[in-house]
């Protein structure tokens, strides 16, 4: 609206201008200044107050509408006997036909603002005016013009209505589909959230069951070493202490042998209750973990000198390798632990007059620093197919060794236990008939 007013207003002015200062035609600006008043009143008053006076603001701009008309009319009726009264009517008409495209209002109302100006204008024509035949004549297209006028606004409007109302539709159909776009991200988002929840869901489900299989398998291997592998010692022990009250016809030498097969599976007894001990600790993780530096090679020579008794009795050289300036960052206690039972295993698993080596080197691998320490022997090896279930609690591979030694696998279980607990490594290289290399990688820091 602003626009359309500021167009016509310096149009409007220009006219008067002319009529001012070119014609000289005072009456000219006079009828010129009724519509020129009204604009810039609607004008002002709609830059004042944006947002209120709506229905003074339509009124005005529809007196516009009429003003406009009777603004041209009396400038036919001025010119009515001059030359210039052919291009004043032309001047009607245009100003018909441009308020035909710019009235937005009912058929009652646009009626009225056509018919009224023209009726006022044929009363003056009439009465006032007094045109001549030749002047009636080129004045009568102003009345057919109007009616023209008037059809072209009526059929432009209910154009413009279905035009509105197709955009109406369109626009109802466009936030139809905006809210179904909306519902349907929504819903979308709602089943990716339930699609995460039941995957993780499904995850801790998952690992519930891993961890209650790792239990239930803890749980047959603690009882099968209950039932057997404790059961046994501790039945030797009684029936040769038996067999030392009772017999009073052994010598010397028998009871000797009694009193030191009674002292091994004491040994084995206290080795083995070592292990459940602190298997069962780490299990439930309860196990103090206080790793500091250490010399690599003190702590191993100290569990190695514990050992080499056992070592002694299958003629077994025991080789301490360890760098002396070796220092590890690990718990003592799991350490000793660690070397305890990887020695006493490859122990059990060597020949007469065989060799163990214990080595141990700084590495760096994928960006990081480790201390590898490596226990070696050349005894009988093992089947590849059996290697990968060395550290699995639910796979039982308990094997005599090379002089009918029992054992439990319980050792290795615990030394890959405190080997995470250090979040290091723990692997096995093995040939049949050739030895076993058990290396661990324990983190610098």
């Amino acid at each position: 609206m602003t626009l359309v007013l500021g167009v016509g207003g310096i149009i409007l002015a220009y006219y008067i201008y002319s009529d001012w200062s070119v014609r000289n035609s005072f009456r000219g600006v006079a009828i010129r200044a009724v519509p020129m008043i009204i604009i810039l009143a609607l004008l002002l008053i709609h830059y004042l107050n944006r947002h209120q006076f709506f229905r003074l603001k339509k009124n005005l701009y529809i007196s516009i509408y009429i003003a406009l008309q009777l603004m041209m009319y009396g400038k036919c009726l001025l010119h009515l006997h001059e030359e210039a009264l052919a291009p004043s009517v032309t001047g009607a008409i245009l100003v018909i036909f441009l308020i035909s495209l710019d009235i937005k209002e009912n058929r009652q109302l646009t009626a009225f603002i056509y018919a009224f100006p023209l009726i006022v204008f044929t009363l003056m024509l009439i009465f006032i005016g007094k045109p001549s035949e030749k002047e009636l004549l080129i004045i009568a297209d102003i009345y057919p013009i109007s009616i023209i006028g008037f059809i072209i606004n009526r059929v432009h409007y209910k154009l413009r209505f279905k035009l509105f109302k197709s955009n109406k539709l369109l626009l109802n159909e466009q936030k139809k589909t905006k809210a179904l776009y909306t519902d349907s991200l929504e819903i979308n988002t709602k089943l990716e959230q339930q699609a995460i929840e039941a995957r993780l869901i499904k995850e801790e489900i998952e690992e519930k069951n891993e961890e209650l299989k790792k239990l239930n398998a803890s749980k047959d291997k603690f009882l099968g070493i209950i039932a057997h592998d404790l059961q046994n010692p501790i039945g030797n022990i009684c029936g040769l202490s038996d067999l030392l009250l009772i017999d009073e016809n052994l010598n010397g030498k028998d009871k000797q042998q009694c009193i030191e097969l009674i002292n091994e599976s004491i040994l084995h007894t206290h080795r083995l209750l070592e292990n459940l001990l602190d298997w069962a600790r780490a299990q439930s993780k309860v196990i103090s973990f206080s790793p500091s530096i250490h010399h690599a090679n003190e702590m191993v020579e100290n569990e190695l000198e514990a050992l080499r008794h056992l070592a002694r009795k299958k003629n077994i050289s025991i080789e301490n390798n360890t760098p002396a300036d070796l220092q590890i960052f690990t718990d003592q206690n799991m350490f000793e632990t660690i070397i305890r039972n990887l020695v006493s295993n490859a122990i059990k698993f060597t020949r007469v007059n065989g060799e163990i080596r214990v080595n141990a080197r700084l590495i760096h691998k994928e960006n990081k620093s480790f201390a590898e320490l490596s226990v070696a022997d050349n005894g009988v090896g093992m089947e590849p197919g059996k290697l990968s279930k060395l550290f699995k609690i639910s796979e039982n591979i308990s094997t005599s060794g090379t002089s009918n030694e029992v054992g439990t696998g319980l050792g290795l279980l615990l030394c890959k236990e405190f080997m995470d607990i250090h979040n290091g490594n723990i692997h096995v290289t093995s040939k049949l008939d050739e030895g076993s290399v058990f290396t661990c990688l324990f983190p610098l820091n």
